[in-house]
This record gives structure tokens, sequence and C-alpha cells, in this order.
């Protein structure tokens, strides 16, 4: 089963914070990348989940001042191939996205993309780590917002398999537009982990609370991979540093491939 309850409640001294370092990053699970250049580049974003099959969305950068809609590409030719000999073309279905229909997420397989436009070629590899499950999820109260943020407590797995996660939040089974949260624990290694996971509204202009005291809180932790996490990572600098995201894609591409694994836990916000 990968879905938890925990009913652990506890609000932490400023202090805890200490314990590990904590990026912000503002990531949708379909990239939106508006260049500052009018000159469109290619965008991919393929995505394969554990137990799901492999998808890959194609679309273009438009600069800033475009306010049209991202439309896909769907005249690509999208490869997938892994190292259990699995070698599959992948077909777009009606909404632009082109799916698999044989190669799907197993943890701690590698697989390789490779899409060919307009005369280019594009690779990228990512492997699956294995996943990684909460040990506890409980509440915290920062002292500058009227409610509790979901904290989480686990054990890092000693070695390089497992350094890199992603945390995504739905609140009553909806997944708002949050800033998604990010962990390296490359200097934290084999560490018992307590962070808080702060909710905030990726619109710094919405003023409600995310969160309300009765809420159903279901935090999953994705498992990642070096490549996939300093994309999500430099996503955050985006707006600040005129820079683009890392990609770990070759041929001049943006967005990222990935695989992730994952895990589920959840729990009700209730405090006085």
């Amino acid at each position: 089963m990968k879905c938890m309850k925990s009913t652990l409640y506890s609000s932490f001294p400023a202090a805890a914070l200490l314990l590990t370092v904590l990026f912000a990053a503002s990531c949708k699970d379909e990239i939106e990348i508006d260049l500052r250049t009018a000159d469109p580049i290619l965008v991919i974003e393929g995505v394969i989940r554990e137990g799901t099959a492999a998808e890959v969305l194609i679309t273009q950068s438009k600069a800033f001042s475009d306010n049209t809609e991202y439309l896909p590409i769907t005249d690509a030719v999208v490869t997938i191939t892994d190292d259990a000999g699995h070698n599959e073309q992948l077909a777009p279905n009606a909404s632009g996205k082109y799916i698999a229909t044989t190669i799907e997420g197993v943890q701690r397989r590698q697989y390789n993309l490779t899409v060919q436009y307009d005369g280019q070629t594009y690779t990228s590899t990512t492997k699956m780590p294995p996943a990684v499950a909460l040990d506890s999820l409980t509440l915290f109260k920062f002292p500058m917002v009227d409610y509790w943020d979901p904290m989480i407590h686990f054990r890092d797995p000693k070695g390089e398999e497992n350094q890199y996660y992603r945390f995504v939040i739905a609140i009553n089974s909806e997944y708002p537009r949050f800033r998604d949260r990010i962990l390296s624990t490359e200097q934290m290694d084999g560490n018992v982990i307590h962070n808080p996971l702060f909710v905030r509204y990726e619109d710094d202009s919405n003023d409600e609370d995310p969160i309300k005291n009765g809420d159903q809180i279901m935090v999953e932790t994705r498992c990642l991979d070096k490549g996939t996490y300093k994309f999500f990572e430099t996503m955050d600098r985006v707006e600040d540093s005129q820079a683009n995201p890392t990609s770990n894609i070759t041929g001049g591409a943006l967005g990222y491939f990935g695989a992730y694994s994952y895990t589920q836990m959840e729990i009700v916000a209730e405090w006085e």
C-alpha cells in the first residue's frame, strides 16, 4: 500500500529548521516556460511515474509578451527505451501528449528518450530511484501565518540511490497551485530528516489561507534522480535571474525527462 495515514502533531521550535535545507520551486506538472526572447525553443516534458505509462508533452517556448495558448507539437518522432530491453515509439493522444502502451515506471530502471523534430534530435536519460516512505507526518506552526503546515519525518537511506526528493501536496483530494517543495540530502546522507513543508500559493497575490482547520492533507513523496531534481531546483530562479532552468535534455531543448517513484501519507489539519 502506498497511502498511509498519520495522526501525530507537533510544533517544533525554529531551531528545528536547521536540521534540513529545503528549497522552494514554482513547478507545475505541466511546465510553461516564457523566454525573454522572441525565438521559440522546443520544450520537452517527459514523465515516467512508477506504475504508470510513460508520457511526453512537446511544446515551444514563447516570449513573455505572447499571451497565446501553448499548443502541443504532434508531428515529432518520440522513442523511449529502457534497460530491460523495451523499445517503443510513442503516438500522441487527442490532447497532444505522446503516451506509451508498453513502457511504464519501474523502480531502479533506466530510461532513454529520443525526440526527432524539424531535423533535430534531442536525447535524455533518467533512472527511477527506489521509493522512500515517510515515517510520520505531523503539523508545524509557523508564527507568521494563521494555519499549521505539514511537517515530514523520515530517514534518508544511506547511499546514492535516494538523495533527491519532491513533495507534492493535495488538500481535500485537490491540487491547488502551490509552490512545490524539493529537497536534496547530498550533505545529509543516511540522516533522519525533520522538515516542515511551507504550503504557499504560486500566486503571491492570493491571500486566502491554503490550509483550514479540518482539511485533509496528502503529501506525496517523489524520489527523483539528480538531473530531474536540478531542473526543478533551477525553475525557482527563472524570474529572478532571467535564466532558463537547467535541462537534462541534450540537443538544445528546454524541459526535462524524469522517472520517479512515490509514496503518500495523509493527515487531518486539526488545531485549537
